[in-house]
């Protein structure tokens, strides 16, 4: 009997050492939440969630709540392929976090969140600058139009209406007949309906800047074509491209230099300010009747113009590169277009700051995709 009992005890300690062994090592990513409209002060008493990727794909998640303070505390596994991000949903607003890694057994790591209150003036959102590239080519024209707001209140712009269950924000005029769609930065397919004539986004305007980019398609049956854009929000400045090929006019921007880039010479309008409602009047003449036109041709020369510091060029932001996206990518292309860009990051291709950022946009559209992850325990 004495030989069993020792027996057995030998047995429940090896179970024991070996289910020690295989726990994961575990860390702590703890942070606050705070308002930051009028005097910055904690959020308390809210849900946040934290939500675990590797290689860009949602894996888990977990809530809690913060505290009097603001204060919110996860205990998670340690895992160098894991990248957590907290965020939360706040008066029709979404915030996040910076993505956060821990490598080593008891590691910890903070995390800050900012929210602020809602507001449906649109008085508050006005475009910094707005740029249109041209791409003349055959039986179609393609646009690429990068604008950037400015919202420099101490509120999140939400805009008024509904899309579904969400208010509409931006809206975006479209000329007669654009199609093709695609959207390039800072735009997301799960908060944004394209209808006949204007695009409308559903994600606010945080106090601050941000850029929007996006491309359509324009056909046309002739060698002269007149495009029609309504200008939506008050505007600094805007400019138009177009790449030689076709004779450019803008109607009521003035004639600038032409511009020199890899990728040809663009003719250059500019103008400003411009009020909401004004009508700018583009018209191409001696459109080609042969040359092909691939569909992403206005987005390459966007991203020629970027690169040449042309296009936004007080942002500051060395050789930053609009990646092309398709209108719709499935679960498993966000995951290969992750990879892609982790692996130009590692190779010192993409700076780390413009990584980050890319790399939430694939996460942010991937939280979109069909299936709730599990939640994984506390």
């Amino acid at each position: 009997m004495r030989g069993l009992v020792l027996a057995l005890a030998a047995l429940i300690l090896t179970v024991a050492a070996t289910a020690g062994a295989s726990a994961p090592a575990a860390g702590t990513i703890s942070g606050t939440v705070t308002n930051h409209t009028g005097s910055p002060r904690p959020l308390a008493g809210h849900p946040v969630r934290l939500t675990a990727y590797v290689n860009g794909a949602e894996q888990d998640w977990k809530e809690t709540t913060s505290d009097a303070r603001g204060r919110f505390t996860f205990t998670v596994p340690v895992d160098p392929q894991r990248t957590y991000v907290a965020w939360l949903h706040y008066k029709d607003g979404e915030y996040t976090s910076t993505p956060v890694t821990l490598k080593t057994a008891g590691q910890r790591a903070s995390v800050t969140l900012r929210v602020w209150e809602p507001t449906s003036d649109a008085g508050v959102v006005k475009v910094n600058v707005h740029h249109i590239i041209i791409e003349p080519g055959e039986g179609a024209v393609q646009v690429a139009e990068l604008l950037v707001f400015v919202n420099t209140s101490d509120r999140t712009y939400v805009g008024g209406g509904s899309n579904g269950d969400r208010r509409q924000s931006l809206h975006f005029s479209l000329p007669d007949g654009a199609r093709d769609v695609q959207l390039m930065d800072g735009l997301y397919e799960r908060a944004v309906t394209v209808n006949a004539d204007e695009l409308v986004d559903t994600v606010g305007v945080k106090p601050g800047m941000r850029e929007v980019a996006y491309s359509y398609a324009v056909p046309v049956t002739r060698r002269t074509v007149a495009l029609g854009r309504r200008v939506d929000y008050p505007t600094a400045r805007l400019e138009v491209f177009g790449r030689a090929g076709a004779a450019l006019s803008v109607t009521p921007l003035g004639r600038q230099d032409d511009v020199k880039t890899d990728q040809g010479v663009y003719a250059r309008y500019s103008g400003g300010p411009i009020e909401a409602g004004a009508i700018v009047k583009v018209g191409l003449t001696g459109l080609p009747v042969r040359r092909p036109t691939g569909r992403y041709a206005a987005i390459a020369a966007f991203i020629g113009l970027v690169a040449a510091g042309i296009v936004y060029p007080f942002l500051r932001r060395p050789r930053r590169v609009v990646e092309p996206r398709r209108a719709v990518m499935g679960r498993d292309e966000l995951i290969q277009a992750v990879a892609a860009l982790d692996d130009r990051f590692e190779a010192g291709e993409v700076p780390e700051a413009e990584y980050h950022r890319r790399r939430m946009r694939y996460v942010e559209r991937l939280r979109a995709t069909p299936g709730e992850p599990a939640q994984y325990g506390s």
